[in-house]
């Protein structure tokens, strides 16, 4: 057992499961469950410092959320991982993003569009600071996240944001293998260049595309990426 994770106590119930799912989830996010591992509620509660009532409603809100899958009479268990379910979620990333792509290209204002241009482009002046360094992927990441959110903002649309934070989530543990990949190293800034200069003149039918083709994985690649998560969960293996 890890070592224990202790969520403040809250004023009310309601506080306190909201607490516990976020914490449930960033262990869920990271794969901190193997895939298949089947959860101890008692043992997550103890862990967490809380009873096991807010602990079931976390788990039930995660199993809706496709972080946990809830077997009857059984309990739950950890989501798994397989390439055609990786795959699925660049997929609906991709889908999500070019409509938001055309509606950000009508709804931004210009300060709006230099603000979410500025994300990745501070980013790639620090990376490119010195051309030596291997890049820190995690930051990489981040980085990668929050341009892309930025451009969901700019659509103005709540649903698609908060669907768009969702399949941020579920893929968070892979996004960073993917930009890790050979397959990525040589793109991912030339691309974001690409969709930058779309959204600055507000093509959303070439943007959308652009960014739809950015991130689509194929289904080689999402074999690749669904090995090598597979191999850091059960073996330990560090990002090279």
């Amino acid at each position: 057992m890890q070592k224990a994770i202790k969520v403040k106590k809250a004023g009310r119930a309601a506080d306190s499961v909201e607490k516990v799912y976020d914490a449930v989830k960033d262990l869920a996010v990271d794969y901190r469950f193997k895939p298949g591992e089947r959860v101890n509620e008692v043992e997550l509660a103890a862990r967490l410092g809380v009873s096991r009532t807010p602990v079931r409603e976390a788990l039930n809100r995660l199993s809706r959320d496709g972080f946990m899958n809830f077997v009857p009479n059984r309990g739950f268990y950890a989501r798994d991982i397989t390439p055609e379910g990786v795959q699925e979620l660049y997929e609906l990333r991709a889908a999500i993003e070019r409509a938001a792509f055309r509606l950000a290209c009508e709804r931004g204002s210009d300060a709006e569009i230099a603000e979410i241009a500025a994300i990745w482009e501070t980013h790639n002046g620090l990376t490119n600071a010195d051309t030596d360094a291997e890049p820190d992927w995690g930051k990489v990441a981040e980085a990668d996240e929050a341009f892309h959110v930025g451009i969901i903002r700019l659509a103005k649309n709540e649903r698609m944001l908060h669907a768009l934070d969702m399949v941020n989530s579920l893929i968070r543990f892979f996004r960073r293998i993917d930009l890790e990949s050979s397959r990525r190293r040589g793109n991912t800034y030339g691309e974001h260049a690409a969709i930058i200069d779309c959204l600055k003149q507000r093509d959303g039918e070439r943007g959308g595309e652009l960014i739809e083709r950015h991130i689509t994985l194929s289904s080689a690649h999402a074999v690749d990426v669904t090995k090598e998560g597979l191999a850091r969960i059960f073996f330990g293996r560090q990002p090279q």
